[in-house]
């Protein structure tokens, strides 16, 4: 091929690639979202203006209308120097975008068109989102303006979008008074649930607890290459497998940390006990089985806690809430034996209130059950 020649193909190639990309930018994911709220918010204020008696208001409520059904649509984000993010959450949830909706409240029912819930109370009010963004309570992906990657349902993303009571935990990530704090009743429960069944026995939390088992002070920074999907599958949550799909992100780390409680914990990391896959044998998981004695909900509460529990995140010190440490109850004899009992958290292995000890695998002798292979 001659240099004319390459020369010619290589421009078809430039000019396709600029048409391919305008192309894309012009059927953007985001824009119908947001061409539809300025419809929406338009709507409303014509009818703000039908009902309004006062000539001189309604006249402006359609001006402002017209302008708003002539809004060009363009990417919109919320930048947080202090913690280093860059959410364009408000790209699609204009809603919620204070230069575009001063008041923050409309009437929408739907997302992503709807306001942000509960705008008047003290805890959206002290977390301003132009402060704060969006993504250092909800979690997600920032930076994307697509539906599952801005929601974190992607591969590779290890940090989704927070559902249901789980957004409690981003209190903790600030709050030393998380347990005494509106709106954080779940992770408190979480809290007080943990230390309840002896979980501080095992596991230290920023080098108070145990040693038996894994550090917990940043188990919300578990990266999933730690994570076998072999595990993933074994996971069952309300007696179902967990999808394997990218939307929605079932493969996330709140449920790893829900099926320890929710699961026997020896079936969702069961190892190679027999060593039929390694040279030497490996045992599954010491954890004990506390489904008889903890709750869905309290699975729920524990799940919210360790959320939060984070090193990765840099949060400046003046975002953070202290707290004065609790003092402890002076008390004596049995009393005071029952309550260093459950502050060292020996029921982890000896059970609640010492009534029953705790399964283990190397257990031997009398009444000692033999291990079951199948698992």
């Amino acid at each position: 091929m001659s240099y004319r020649k390459a020369f010619i193909a290589s421009n078809a190639l430039m000019l396709a690639a600029f048409v391919w990309a305008f192309a894309k930018d012009f059927n953007a994911e985001w824009k119908p979202y947001q061409k539809q709220y300025y419809q929406m918010a338009a709507d409303e204020m014509e009818k703000q203006a039908a009902a309004e008696k006062d000539e001189k208001k309604a006249a402006e409520l359609k001006a402002e209308a017209r302008k708003m059904r002539r809004t060009p649509l363009e990417i919109k984000q919320i930048i947080a120097n202090d913690l280093g993010r860059f959410d364009r959450c408000v790209t699609c949830h204009v809603g919620m975008d204070e230069y575009t909706n001063t008041t923050l409240k409309n009437s929408f029912t739907e997302h992503p068109y709807k306001a942000h819930p509960k705008v008047d109370t003290a805890l959206i009010k002290a977390h301003p989102f132009s402060k704060f963004g969006c993504t250092s309570c909800h979690s997600g992906q920032g930076l994307a303006t697509q539906v599952d990657a801005a929601h974190g349902w992607v591969k590779h993303w290890e940090k989704p979008m927070l559902k249901g009571a789980t957004i409690q935990g981003s209190c903790v990530k600030c709050h030393d008074n998380f347990e005494t704090l509106k709106g954080a009743e779940i992770a408190a429960e979480g809290k007080k649930l943990f230390n309840k069944h002896g979980c501080q026995g095992c596991h230290a939390i920023n080098g108070v607890g145990g040693v038996v088992s894994v550090e917990l002070g940043d188990i919300a920074d578990k990266p999933f290459e730690r994570i076998a999907g072999y595990n993933f599958k074994k996971i069952r949550i309300d007696g179902k497998e967990l999808p394997n799909e990218h939307h929605n992100n079932h493969w996330n780390l709140q449920n790893w940390i829900r099926a320890h409680l929710v699961n026997d914990p020896a079936a969702v990391t069961p190892n190679d006990p027999f060593a039929h896959y390694n040279a030497e044998p490996i045992p599954p998981s010491g954890m004990p089985d506390f489904r008889e004695e903890l709750s869905a909900e309290g699975a729920e509460a524990i799940t919210t806690y360790l959320s939060g529990l984070t090193k990765e995140e840099i949060i400046p010190y003046r975002y953070h809430v202290t707290a004065a440490k609790a003092r402890e109850p002076q008390l004596t004899g049995a009393a005071n034996g029952k309550r260093v009992y459950e502050k060292y958290g020996c029921q982890g292995c000896h059970g609640l209130d010492a009534k029953q000890g705790r399964r283990r695998f190397n257990a031997a002798g009398e009444g000692q059950k033999e291990y079951d292979e199948k698992l």
